[in-house]
Parts: structure tokens; sequence; C-alpha cells
């Protein structure tokens, strides 16, 4: 069932988001409302797909957890390159359920458990691929400037 409220709150808050791929890739992705989706511009998949070359294995692996938790590639990348906070992800890959649950109910033990998961989900390949930054650099200071820095 379709609804104006949830489409205008979709726009709302999915919107800043869009716009941003647009200016990080040159190409703003195409949104379907179908359970099918569609094909993406030849230009927006070529973007994305330099974009996951130059990545390193932890974020490959940051952006593969958020990606399957989210069913979003676009919010995961937006994690990863830090456009996002965890709690931002969460209410965007929420948006349609948690409209159900304020205009339903919430079923204990089923969306509750849902967003439990999903917070694990998100913030856990998040801060797995902050520490991987901070042991990066972390290295890379002691090979600049020599190991007795750190002692």
């Amino acid at each position: 069932i379709s609804s104006p409220v949830l489409k205008d709150r979709q726009v709302e808050k999915l919107n800043p988001l869009l716009c941003w791929v647009e200016s990080e890739f040159g190409f703003k992705p195409v949104v379907y409302s179908g359970f099918f989706g569609g094909k993406q511009e030849d230009g927006m998949v070529k973007a994305v797909k330099n974009l996951l070359k130059r990545s390193d294995d932890c974020e490959l692996a940051a952006i593969d957890a958020i990606a399957a938790a989210a069913h979003s590639l676009v919010i995961a990348m937006a994690v990863v390159r830090d456009k996002l906070q965890i709690e931002e992800a969460i209410e965007l890959i929420r948006l349609e359920e948690d409209f159900q649950v304020e205009r339903w109910g919430l079923v204990e033990g089923g969306h509750d458990v849902d967003i439990a998961d999903l917070r694990v989900q998100v913030s856990s390949a998040a801060v797995f691929l902050g520490c991987s930054k901070a042991v990066f650099v972390r290295l890379k200071l002691s090979l600049d400037w020599g190991a007795s820095a750190f002692n």
C-alpha cells in the first residue's frame, strides 16, 4: 500500500543522500519503487565499480557487511565514506518499517529483535573499519618516525 506520507518522508530523508552520491560520483542513482528495481545508468555502475576497486580489504569488508544488512550499497558507501553516522544509517534503513510500526504497532520479539540485530550488524562493521584505520595510522606513524615514538 502506497502512502503519500511515507513517500514524503522517503524524499525528505533520502534525497540528501542521493544528492551526495551525485556530487561524489557524478551520477544520481535511479530510484525504483517496485520489488524488482531496475538498471542503473552505465556511468553510475562504472563509478561504483571504480570505488570498490580502489577500496582496501577492510573497506570492502565493511561495505559488504553494511550493504547486506541495509540492502543498500548507497547507504554502505555513505557509512564507509563518513557521510552517514551509524544512527543515521539505521534510521534510513528502517524508514519504511518504522513507518509501519507507527501505523500498526511494534511486534515484541519481532521488530525489536530486528532493530537490535541491525544495530549490531551496522555498528560492528563501522567500528571494525574505524579500528582498522586507526591501526593503519599508527603503523604508518611508526614506520615514518620509528617505533621509538610510541614507547
